[in-house]
C-alpha cells in the first residue's frame, strides 16, 4: 500500500508473520531499511493475514479510515522526516528515532485538542460550553467519515442517516462516528467542504457558524503557548484563499406584544399545555430570562422591600469580577404563576424543576441534564399552542428574550443602554452607561407597559406572593 525510497532510505508497511499457520492477529509495522539494515516501528494496528490482504488489495468501507490514517501519517510525518534526513545526508536509525520521538511529542490531533478543552471546561463545571465543543467535534468527525467514503451511493446514504438521526441525542439510535483528524488536514478547502456537507445534512446556518467559531477557538489554543496551526497555514480569514465563517444572521424569533397576550389568554384543560403557557409568560415578563436561569431562581432571589427578583445570569458568572445583577419587577401575572406553579415551600427553588439538586458546582452536569429533560416537553407543548393560535410553528422558550428586547427597543423606544441593563447585557464599552441610573420605580414603569390592558389580574399588588 505504501512503498517509499529516498537516497537509500526505504519505507513500507508490513505484517510480521510468526508461524507458517498464521491465523492470529499480528502487529502491523512501519519498516525502515537503510544499508541492508532494518528497524520496525509499531503502528498500533493488528490484523489477521486475511484481513491484511483485504486492506492491501480491496477498497472496503470498514478499512477506509484505517488506510487514510496510515496515508496521513506517512504524508505528514514519516515522509517529511525521511526527506529531510536524506537531503542532508544525515540518516541513522538513532537520529531517525530521536526526531520521530520529538515530532510525536509535539503533535496533537484535533480530537485530542478537543478532548483536552472539554476536560478543562468540565473541571470548571462549564457543562454547557463543554457540550458545544463535544457537538463540534462530532460534527467534524461526521464530515471526516463522509470524506473517506468512496462512492456516491455510500455518501448519499450517510447524509440521509445524518438527517434522520440529527435530533437523536440518547439511546441506541444515536449516530456515533469516530474518526481521527489531524491539524495537517485542516485547510480552507477542508472547511469549505465541511460547510457544504453540514448544509446537506440540514444543519442550520446558526449551528454551522457556532461549530466553525468553536473550531477556530481550538486552533487558536488560548490555553497553550502557540496555536495548533502556524500563521502560514492558518485556514480562517477574509483574504483570498482563506475560509471566511458564514454569517448565519439572526432569525427573527420575536413575537409581537399582541401575540404574547394571545398566548397568555390561551385556555386549555391539558395540563402540559397550561404549564408551557405559564412558564413562557413568566419568562417574558421576567425580562425575557432564559429557561436555565428560570430553573435556578430561588425564593431568596426575591427582594420583597423593592418588589423585585434579583439574580445573576448563569452564563455571566465567573466571567466578570463585579457581579452583574438583573433586577426584575414582580408583575401581577408573575405572582399568579408562582402561586400556581411554584414550590409551596419557600426555602429553595421558586419552580420545582430542580427540586432535590443542590445548586453547587459538582452538581452542574446533573442540573444541565435535568433542565434539558424538563425543557423538551415545554417546547413541544409550545409548538402545539402555536399551531392552535396560528403563530410561528417553531415557537419555543427562546422567543421570550427576543420578544422582550424587541418590544422595548422597537415599540416602547426604551434607551438601548436601559434595555441592556434590564436583560443583563454588558455596557462596559459605553462611556455613558455609568450615568444611566435605573431605580426600582423606573424598572416597574417600563415593565408595567407590557401588561395586557384588557386583562384583569387576580393579584393587583405583587407583594402578595403566598406560600
Amino acid at each position: 500500500m505504501i512503498h517509499y525510497r529516498n537516497n537509500g532510505i526505504g519505507l513500507k508497511l508490513i505484517r510480521k508473520k510468526v508461524t507458517k499457520e498464521d491465523l492470529e492477529e499480528r502487529r502491523i509495522y512501519w519498516q525502515i531499511t537503510y544499508k541492508r539494515k532494518s528497524a520496525l516501528y509499531y503502528t498500533g494496528r493488528l490484523f489477521t493475514e486475511k484481513e491484511w490482504k483485504e486492506v492491501l488489495t480491496k477498497n472496503l468501507k470498514k478499512h477506509s479510515g484505517i488506510k487514510k490514517g496510515f496515508q496521513n501519517y506517512f504524508e505528514f510525518t514519516l515522509k517529511p522526516l525521511i526527506d529531510n534526513l536524506a537531503e542532508h545526508n544525515n540518516f541513522s536509525f538513532e537520529t531517525f528515532e530521536n526526531e520521530l520521538k520529538r515530532i510525536s511529542e509535539d503533535k496533537i490531533t484535533v480530537n485530542e485538542a478537543f478532548e483536552k478543552k472539554i476536560k478543562l471546561l468540565e473541571s470548571e463545571y462549564k457543562i454547557s460550553s463543554a457540550s458545544v465543543y463535544k457537538a463540534t467535534l462530532k460534527a467534524l468527525m461526521r464530515y471526516k467519515h463522509y470524506k473517506l467514503l468512496k462512492n456516491d451511493t455510500d455518501r448519499k446514504e450517510f447524509i440521509d442517516e445524518c438527517i434522520s438521526k440529527k435530533n437523536i441525542t440518547v439511546g441506541k439510535d444515536v449516530l456515533n462516528i469516530t474518526e481521527e483528524i489531524t491539524f495537517e488536514e485542516i485547510t480552507p478547502n477542508f472547511l469549505e467542504e465541511s460547510e457544504k456537507f453540514w448544509f446537506d445534512t440540514k444543519l442550520s446556518a446558526t449551528s454551522i457558524g457556532i461549530y466553525f467559531r468553536t473550531f477556530r477557538a481550538i486552533i487558536n489554543n488560548a490555553e497553550g503557548d502557540k496555536p495548533y496551526i502556524d500563521e502560514n497555514n492558518y485556514p480562517f480569514g477574509v483574504k483570498r484563499g482563506k475560509y471566511e465563517i458564514p454569517d448565519g444572521g439572526r432569525r427573527d424569533i420575536a413575537l409581537s406584544i399582541e401575540q404574547i397576550w394571545k398566548i397568555e389568554n390561551f385556555e386549555t384543560d391539558i395540563e402540559a399545555l397550561a404549564v408551557a403557557r405559564d412558564i413562557f409568560v413568566f419568562m417574558f415578563y421576567c425580562n425575557g430570562l432564559n429557561f436555565s436561569d428560570l430553573c435556578r431562581l430561588r425564593y431568596e432571589n426575591i427582594d420583597a422591600p423593592n418588589n423585585e427578583i434579583v439574580f445573576q445570569r448563569k452564563k455571566t458568572q465567573r466571567k466578570i469580577a463585579k457581579p452583574n445583577f438583573i433586577y426584575v419587577p414582580i408583575l401581577p401575572p408573575m405572582i399568579e404563576i408562582i402561586n400556581l406553579r411554584g414550590n409551596k415551600s419557600q426555602n429553595g427553588y421558586i419552580f420545582p424543576f430542580l427540586n432535590g439538586i443542590e445548586p453547587i458546582g459538582k452538581n452542574e452536569r446533573k442540573i444541565i441534564t435535568k433542565m434539558r429533560l424538563e425543557l423538551d416537553p415545554i417546547n413541544s407543548s409550545l409548538k402545539t399552542i402555536a399551531n392552535i393560535l396560528e403563530l410561528d410553528p417553531e415557537l419555543s422558550t427562546s422567543y421570550t428574550r427576543n420578544s422582550y428586547i424587541t418590544h422595548l427597543t422597537s415599540e416602547l423606544l426604551v434607551n438601548p443602554i436601559v434595555v441592556k441593563k434590564m436583560v443583563g447585557h454588558s455596557t462596559k464599552k459605553d462611556v455613558t452607561a455609568g450615568y444611566v441610573k435605573l431605580t426600582a420605580k423606573k424598572r416597574r414603569e417600563i415593565n408595567m407597559k407590557l401588561l395586557n390592558p384588557n386583562k384583569t389580574y387576580n393579584t393587583i399588588n405583587s407583594v402578595g406572593i403566598t406560600g
